[in-house]
């Protein structure tokens, strides 16, 4: 089974595309730029809904959108450290 798309946000220009993986409570966050190039490849992990999560991806959506620097490929984003 691969990853399913189960949302897209946006900010302005930008967006994030949040992926179900196989995983039980692991979601991956893509962020985008608006000529669809990938930003960041984030994971979220020990959450059973990334709803749970959606106020932290809008806000990062909106650092990116202020020019904030990126984060590294696939870095984790653990429940206790977004």
């Amino acid at each position: 089974m691969e990853a399913q798309l189960v949302d897209t946000l946006s900010d302005g220009e930008l967006k994030a595309e949040i992926f179900s993986t196989e995983l039980p409570g692991e979601f991956k966050v893509i962020y985008r730029d608006a000529a669809n190039n990938e930003l960041e490849d984030i994971l979220l992990t020990g959450i059973s809904s990334y709803k749970q999560r959606e106020t932290e991806i809008r806000d990062r959506l909106r650092q990116l959108n202020e020019g904030a620097p990126l984060r590294k490929t696939g870095e984790r984003g653990a429940a206790s450290e977004y």
